[in-house]
């Protein structure tokens, strides 16, 4: 209920408040923009991973000017030290400019990580990745290009990084011996999607994580569809988590 007193208290909290009291002041106008139209969802704010302050300064250097992904970052970093006494190497299939390989190799810098990535951007989408209509967004081939050498640059003092260049899944076969403790899927469509679950489900050690970055994102309906079609006979339940990603752990 917003009386009288609570509007003057949050004018005040707004011009004069300390750093909470202003962030909280923005929040609950958002949440008032938001319920306006009803079609967007704004959560809480009194979140313990929002103080840990040198997880947001390595996000902010890592991805400047993105605000978006904060929370699937941390929560990328939170499975990788979940994985911490689970046998096997990393592997990230996807890797963009290298922010989410930073936090994985970050936490665990003796463990190998190997990197698949065209680095021509996504593929070309099929019918299993058109979204809704109401929607209003579709994928085409070449976005999320990235170049090798900035990637490579943000991930510069990691020795334990290996890439493979190259569309998904033409090198697999490279690491074909190993064993893994946490894989990271991030490639959007449906037949990378599908073609990461196809090598990398087998190879994973009991408590291993695969972490499906698009999954619960209704702008990659083929990522979702895949991992469905993929895990209906498994025995593994697949984590749909409000950060929009999805997470697996290997029985």
């Amino acid at each position: 209920m917003y009386t009288p007193q609570r509007i003057f208290k949050a004018i005040y909290w707004l011009f004069f408040g300390t750093t909470g009291q202003r962030r909280r002041v923005r929040l609950e106008l958002a949440r008032i923009s938001a319920s306006l139209f009803g079609d967007h969802y704004i959560g809480e704010d009194y979140k313990l991973w929002l103080d840990d302050r040198e997880f947001r300064e390595n996000y902010k250097k890592l991805s400047p000017g993105n605000p978006y992904s904060a929370d699937r970052k941390f929560t990328l970093r939170e499975f990788t030290r979940l994985v911490k006494e689970v046998p096997g190497a990393m592997a990230e299939c996807g890797c963009y400019e290298g922010a989410s390989a930073w936090f994985m190799a970050n936490e665990l810098p003796e463990v190998p990580l190997y990197l698949f990535d065209s680095f021509e951007g996504l593929s070309e989408p099929d019918d299993k990745d058109k979204t809704i209509p109401e929607i209003d967004f579709s994928w085409k081939s070449g976005d999320l290009t990235s170049l090798e050498e900035k990637t490579m640059q943000t991930l510069r003092n990691f020795p334990n990084i290996f890439l493979f260049k190259g569309w998904i899944p033409e090198r697999f076969s490279e690491v074909s011996d190993e064993m893994f403790r946490l894989v990271h899927i991030d490639v959007d469509l449906y037949q990378p999607t599908k073609d990461s679950l196809d090598f990398f489900y087998t190879r994973m050690s009991a408590g291993g994580v695969i972490v499906l970055d698009d999954y619960g994102s209704t702008i990659c309906p083929g990522a979702y569809k895949a991992v469905n079609e993929f895990m209906h006979n498994k025995k593994e339940y697949v984590l749909n988590l409000p950060t929009g990603q999805g997470a697996i752990i290997k029985l």
